[in-house]
């Protein structure tokens, strides 16, 4: 299929992008071709967590906030950027949304649908290979500051522990944890 100018103008646009990393230009073009771009102003809801998923966004100008409301509170969860994406759960499970997502300045994303995404068949298999390597790079780094926080708590509680007994507490370590992302 031929390559409009259109078409590199978008693929140049995502080529920064990790998620379209190693996808051959047919099947990002053909993803393209059916994708939506949406201009937002600052304050504008993308979605509300709680709502159903039916797309994800590419961030291609400007910055949004990925946040939740907890015990009444707003809580930041992430700042997405362009060349960054979020929503991207909504493909791939059929829960409500997890967060809520604002623009926090001038900005224009992507909206990729779930049907545009499974209708493309080859571009899906790997737009998801993309997506479960990026998802087990976090799940790494999660892995890694949960250990962190368990052996910070362990050690605390070993002082205590010594304290309350009228011993001196063991010596502290530390280790430096690599981010997988």
């Amino acid at each position: 299929m031929p390559i409009t100018e259109i078409d590199t103008l978008l693929l140049k646009l995502v080529s920064g992008v990790e998620l379209f990393r190693e996808m051959d230009v047919d099947s990002v073009s053909a993803l393209l071709r059916q994708a939506t771009s949406m201009s937002f102003v600052p304050g504008d809801l993308v979605f509300e967590e709680g709502a159903e998923g039916h797309a994800m966004y590419i961030v291609t100008q400007g910055a949004f906030e990925v946040f939740r409301t907890s015990a009444g509170k707003h809580v930041r969860i992430a700042k997405v950027e362009a060349g960054q994406h979020f929503g991207e759960i909504a493909l791939v499970a059929n829960r409500p949304r997890s967060a809520s997502v604002r623009a926090l300045v001038p900005s224009v994303a992507i909206r990729l649908s779930k049907s545009v995404v499974m209708a493309e068949q080859k571009a899906a298999v790997q737009l998801f290979r993309n997506m479960a390597q990026m998802l087990a790079k976090c799940l790494i780094s999660l892995d890694e500051e949960v250990i962190l926080h368990k052996t910070a708590a362990a050690a605390a509680e070993a002082e205590a522990d010594a304290a309350a007994a009228g011993e001196q507490p063991p010596p502290r370590t530390y280790s430096v944890v690599r981010r997988g992302y």
